[in-house]
């Protein structure tokens, strides 16, 4: 025998044992009933000396059940956001123009931007002639109104939910998913199939949250809340608008708090180098707070000038319980910067300051982003900047350099370091894969049964099972002892699909079973031409040996043209299709590259070992 043929043998029995041992998480998996597949049981089960027990063959939504959610982009509040946006852009526009004007904030319930002057038309010809193309305007009482036009309106919500459509595949791609099903339909609605995932708290959580990321600078200075101050601590609720918190004779906190809402003051330090006694509000339920700003705080501050932020505070009571409550932070209006300018974030734990050793989110901004927050500090040095995701102070440290390519996020205390390294981990993900243009709406939340599942499996399996001996049935009556190298070639097919769909974790879908018969047929196919071909060389007069060799070189071509063909359509099919599409368009690939290999290299070299000698005689 050629020494290139023990390589080639090597090279098969190294492929047939790779295969076997990478179904080995699949057997065990498949061995438990569905309910303990993906619990500990299975965990246990896999032997230490196989693969990782993830690598198991994954099934789809139609054959293991899962979730399925559709969800409504808010696309009026991203118009909003929008037209907020616009209205600070028209702001500094004007100023840069030296246009005079009083104020440029949304009105009619923040669907345009009002500018307040004495001076409508310079302002409106100013206006429009930077953002004419998509603004018009009309004189209102005081000033002049701009809105959006309706063509620029339509294809905004059209690319908010678009956008929206995107950031959930980014975020279940992260996540670690096997082959979802993500699209948009009708009515500004997300369908999502998530195969095999049983939590659907969660994925509303990660997937629903909006993760709109907001740095926005203390309005320490302003004295407007101090309003709020009455009687003193002593005297339970003084003459104030709010009860006074409750403190310790040691100055500090004295928990509960008033569900309610209370007053209290901290210490601030000033960018001049003073300090002043600032009012918070605190409350021990957030509901119970947004009520009391509502009621007591709204009417006191300008909104075009400054917003209440809300952050989570942990502390321990006196009898040792810790307690979580909520605390006011009086923030300016105006958004600085925005969480679209961040380009990756990932969980991390403090290395320095107080909080050492507990979970943060490290961040990283993009080259602009990195300029506007480098201008952002320079301008507000020993100012706090308070870091507000999905309307919720994080944090509010006080600036003491500038900072321009990265920050991190610090996290509330009082849970376990394993509940915040979670929170940390999910708030990561959202932040790189991208923020939501709007809050989405559950529509319709429907979890499949594991009942419909293995009935579906079972029936598949049964049509490929009986497929199959049909098949090799087939092929040993007819081509008798090649028949069965045929066989033999095809029974390894069926194993290296298996394999290589586990090894990189692919999805099994009923759609997947019908390329996986498929590429079988295309194999048999394969087999069947060489086998025709040698019996053609067999009746032209040549030896065994020779038949073969040349049956083998001269339908070379035809089998890799053929299976060449056919791969391409596949790759189309997987990178444009989805759901079942996608899921049988990988199988198909898969197959054929498995087809390729035990048509033309394993038959041969089964073959070649029968009638290495030239007086070898073979049943074709």
């Amino acid at each position: 025998m050629e020494r290139s043929w023990y390589w080639r043998v090597g090279l098969i029995v190294a492929v047939a044992l790779l295969s076997l041992y990478q179904l080995v998480p699949s057997w065990f998996y498949f061995r438990l009933p569905p309910a303990e597949r993906n619990g500990d049981a299975y965990d246990k089960s896999v032997p230490r000396w196989g693969p990782n027990a993830a690598k198991h063959l994954n099934l789809g939504l139609d054959l293991q059940g899962g979730i399925h959610l559709a969800m409504g982009v808010d696309v009026d509040r991203a118009v909003k956001a929008k037209v907020a946006r616009r209205a600070d852009e028209i702001a500094e526009y004007l100023r840069n123009k030296s246009v005079p004007f009083a104020s440029a904030a949304p009105a009619d319930g923040g669907m345009r931007v009002e500018v307040k002057t004495d001076q409508p038309a310079q302002v409106k010809d100013t206006v429009l002639e930077g953002y004419g193309q998509e603004l018009f305007a009309s004189e209102v009482p005081g000033g002049v109104a701009f809105a959006f036009r309706e063509k620029v309106l339509s294809d905004f919500k059209a690319k908010a939910v678009e956008q929206a459509e995107k950031t959930i595949r980014n975020r279940v791609d992260k996540w670690g998913v096997s082959e979802p099903d993500i699209k948009r339909k009708s009515n500004n609605q997300i369908q999502i199939q998530l195969p095999g995932f049983k939590d659907p708290e969660k994925a509303k959580e990660l997937l629903g949250r909006t993760a709109q990321l907001e740095f926005k600078i203390a309005d320490d200075e302003n004295p407007v809340l101090d309003k709020l101050r009455g009687g003193t601590e002593a005297e339970a609720g003084g003459t104030g608008t709010l009860p006074v918190c409750p403190h310790n004779p040691d100055g500090t906190m004295k928990l509960p708090l008033p569900e309610t809402g209370c007053w209290s003051v901290e210490s601030i330090e000033l960018p001049s180098g003073g300090q002043r006694q600032a009012t918070e509000v605190l409350a021990n339920n957030r509901a119970e707070l947004e009520k009391a700003i509502k009621a007591k705080v709204a009417p006191l501050i300008d909104p075009t000038k400054n917003v209440i932020g809300i952050g989570e505070v942990t502390s321990t009571g006196e009898s040792g319980f810790r307690q979580t409550w909520y605390r006011t932070y009086l923030l300016r209006a105006k958004t600085e910067l925005t969480g679209d300018y961040i380009s990756d974030a990932r969980a991390s734990v403090d290395q320095s300051g107080a909080g050492q050793g507990k979970p943060v989110v490290l961040f990283q901004m993009s080259p602009e982003g990195a300029r506007l927050m480098e201008k952002l500090t320079t301008d507000n040095m020993h100012r706090r900047m308070a870091t507000v995701l999905d309307d919720k102070v994080e944090t509010a440290p006080y600036i003491q350099g500038r900072i321009s390519n990265s920050g991190q996020i610090t996290l509330g205390s009082g849970r376990s370091y394993q509940d915040m390294f979670a929170e940390a981990n999910d708030i990561a993900l959202v932040l790189k894969a991208g923020a939501l243009p709007a809050p989405v709406t559950i529509f319709e939340e429907r979890t499949v049964g594991a009942t419909l599942g293995p009935e579906l499996v079972r029936k598949g399996t049964v049509a490929a099972l009986v497929g199959l001996a049909a098949v090799l049935l087939f092929m040993v009556v007819y081509y008798r002892a090649s028949g069965f190298i045929a066989d033999v070639a095809l029974v390894l097919n069926g194993f290296l699909v298996l394999a290589i769909m586990s090894m990189i974790g692919s999805t099994l879908t009923l759609p997947g079973i019908a390329g996986f018969v498929l590429t079988l047929g295309m194999a048999v196919d394969a087999n069947v031409l060489i086998n025709e071909r040698i019996r053609e060389e067999l009746r032209g007069g040549r030896t065994v040996k020779q038949a073969v060799q040349q049956g083998y070189d001269k339908v070379f071509w035809t089998i890799v043209d053929s299976h060449v063909t056919t791969l391409v359509a596949g790759v189309v099919l997987m990178q444009y299709g989805s759901g079942p599409v996608r899921g049988f368009a990988v199988t198909l690939i898969i197959g054929l590259l498995a087809s390729l290999f035990t048509s033309i290299v394993v038959t041969r070299a089964i073959m070649e070992y029968f009638t290495r000698h030239e007086t070898a005689r073979l049943s074709v």
